[in-house]
């Protein structure tokens, strides 16, 4: 008996190895239909994330155009006049020093005779508190 036995344990062997195999091969089937199956599921999820983000977005496009509508209906006029730059500014100052009005260096420069009036009160109260403040040190 032992002979037979000895015999045919490459056989029996060769069955468990092939057992195994296919154990595996089953095993490695179902993981792959599961990862197949969150795939889907979560390409699924990003498909319809994309569409509200899509419907959104149309959603906005939509109030942006409304919005612009109305600003072109109400025909608000848009200043094209912007703050004074910084070679204005210092024109500006070189100008006050000199004892110029607000009115004259408006005119001269081109701004607004608001912004200079302005300009030169910023200008009167630095002045103010710097000269305190050095009185202060002395």
């Amino acid at each position: 008996m032992a002979p037979v036995l000895l015999s045919s344990f490459p056989y029996l062997a060769g069955l468990g190895g092939l057992g195994i195999a296919l154990f595996l091969f089953l095993a490695m089937r179902r993981m792959q239909a599961d990862f197949q199956s969150r795939w889907n599921k979560r390409q699924q999820a990003l498909q319809s994330e994309l569409g509200r983000t899509r419907s959104l977005l149309q959603e906005l496009a939509q109030r942006v155009e409304e919005a612009e509508r109305r600003a072109e209906v109400s025909g608000t006029p848009q200043s094209g006049l912007k703050g004074i730059n910084l070679n204005r500014r210092t024109q500006a100052m070189r100008m006050f020093r000199r004892g110029e009005t607000a009115a004259q260096v408006a005119s001269s420069l081109g701004i607004p005779q608001c912004q200079t009036e302005l300009l030169m009160k910023v200008h009167k109260i630095l002045s103010a508190n710097a000269a305190s403040a050095a009185g202060n040190q002395n």
